[in-house]
């Protein structure tokens, strides 16, 4: 059950040449639409063809996968292909962030700018800049400025109320009182969680936050108990948590979950996992996951904490909540209230981790956070951000404030999106359920509890990843890169808008 996780490296160039000379392969210019698709096809095989033996090994499989996609898009429009055959051949499915100026959709009779015209998405969230056309229209741009003059408020209201200057050296360097505030009081009002701006810290990023708590927490539990703590990570999930906990020197505890469970930690595997390794003291628990969409419901957390407060050990569970508003929001309040209704005392236990990234579109801004209702656990990895950091970037405050005062106003936003994602995963299935009707490249298309923004299918006998792409030009991840096997492929309903 314990393995070790490969670093991340930067990767070379995937070269797309001839393995016998080293010489580009030339390919004549099509003349018509379905030569032009074929001829795309043709680019996509050789370059798969090439780079396949490198990104099976490359410690960053899913940045190789995007980067042979994009080999094929940029050989193909250096031969002058149309960029319709060059979409209809190649569908980017690997990269999980959306890109909200490519939104596009409505429900079917929408009109334009309610709420079912999820085009608007842009302009709610203030990316569209004044005067940029998106969708076929010019924005005015009124949330992009409408967000600079909350940014200009909120430092006047600092100085004012706070006497907190951004513009000078920060000794803690966890963020503003006043953002900390904004962000603990929004998961107060939506799941009832007592969390206060004292033990809330802002990240860039959910990862940096995850990163800070995981280096302190090792480091605490190996100095009290005098040995190497281990850290449960449950697979499949996100790899890069694995290169966090072994890089601050943890046991790595890599459990393989089921198909039969949901892909999902259950009480009896837990119960086994903390007979077997008297040093667990870390579980790192995605509520809903990442890749394969399937989330734990109530009763199945209230299992796993009754197995937690059974065994009575001093254990923290790392609960990244990054997709919690993704999917059914009845659901998703239901689990953040196994936290507050659980045996024991979980909720004393629990670092949450928190992003703007996924529920919000928010993927550039880099907005994370990371709170506790345990005093004792705020003050162990406080100490990452006060000894990393001389303060956090006085604009990137001002903006992440001004991001959750309109959250705050306007739960309309989240709920569109909410929606955008649903909308998109419906499509994706059907898709993918007429690509297995005519090319057999599944056992099963993914079914999945309808959240986050992935779709998890198995591959038929003989299948992965990049004979996929081959294929159907389909580019996902295979589920190797999460800590999995290559039967499985996440695939996302992220960059490419839904047909």
């Amino acid at each position: 059950m314990t393995s070790s996780a490969r670093r991340p490296a930067a990767q070379p160039p995937i070269a797309h040449k001839d393995a016998g000379n080293g010489k580009p392969r030339p390919i004549l210019r099509a003349s018509n639409e379905q030569a032009e698709r074929e001829q795309v096809r043709a680019i996509r095989n050789h370059i798969v063809a090439i780079a396949a033996p490198a990104a099976r090994e490359a410690a960053a499989p899913i940045r190789a996968m995007a980067r042979i996609v994009r080999e094929v898009e940029a050989e193909c429009r250096r031969l002058g292909i149309s960029e319709a055959a060059i979409a209809s051949e190649v569908q980017n499915r690997s990269i999980g962030d959306v890109d909200v100026r490519f939104i596009r959709e409505r429900e079917a009779g929408a009109v334009p700018g309610s709420a079912d015209d999820y085009s608007t998405i842009g302009e709610d969230l203030g990316i569209i800049l004044p005067g940029e056309e998106i969708n076929g229209h010019i924005s005015d741009g009124a949330t992009y400025l409408r967000l600079r003059e909350m940014m200009t408020s909120f430092e006047r209201q600092l100085l004012r109320e706070y006497h907190f200057d951004l513009r000078i050296y920060d000794v803690y360097g966890v963020g503003n009182p006043l953002l900390r505030d904004l962000l603990a009081e929004s998961y107060r009002r939506k799941y009832g969680l007592p969390l206060n701006w004292q033990n809330t810290f802002a990240s860039v990023g959910a990862l940096n936050g995850l990163d800070a708590s995981i280096r302190t927490l090792t480091m605490y539990y190996r100095d009290k108990y005098n040995e190497q703590p281990a850290f449960c990570f449950p697979a499949p999930g996100f790899a890069v948590v694995l290169w966090q906990a072994q890089a601050s020197n943890a046991e790595v505890i890599n459990y393989q979950t089921t198909e039969q469970d949901g892909f999902k930690l259950t009480a009896p595997n837990l119960q086994q996992l903390l007979i077997v390794h008297p040093n667990l003291r870390l579980l790192y628990l995605t509520l809903s996951n990442n890749p394969t969409a399937f989330s734990y419901d109530a009763d199945e957390l209230r299992a796993l904490w009754q197995v937690i407060a059974d065994d009575g050990r001093e254990l923290t569970v790392l609960a990244d909540t990054a997709y919690i508003g993704t999917g059914n929001p009845d659901q998703d309040r239901a689990r953040m209230q196994a936290f507050l209704d659980a045996p024991g005392d979980i909720i004393n236990q629990t670092i949450f981790i928190n992003s703007f990234s996924k529920i919000y579109g928010l993927t550039g801004d880099r907005m994370g956070w990371t709170s506790t209702t345990s005093d004792h656990l705020a003050a162990i990895i406080q100490t990452a951000w006060n000894n990393a950091l001389a303060g956090l970037p006085a604009e990137w405050q001002l903006r992440f404030m001004a991001y959750a005062q309109l959250f705050n106003e306007r739960p309309d936003i989240p709920d569109k999106i909410r929606r955008l994602y649903h909308y998109r995963r419906e499509r994706l299935r059907h898709e993918l359920e007429q690509v297995n009707a005519i090319h057999h490249v599944f056992d099963e298309v993914g079914v999945d509890d309808d959240t986050t923004i992935y779709n998890w299918s198995k591959l038929a006998e003989g299948e992965d990843s990049f004979t996929l792409l081959q294929k159907t030009g389909i580019a996902g991840v295979s589920g190797s890169s999460f800590g999995y096997d290559d039967r499985y492929l996440r695939m996302s309903v992220g960059f490419r808008p839904a047909d």
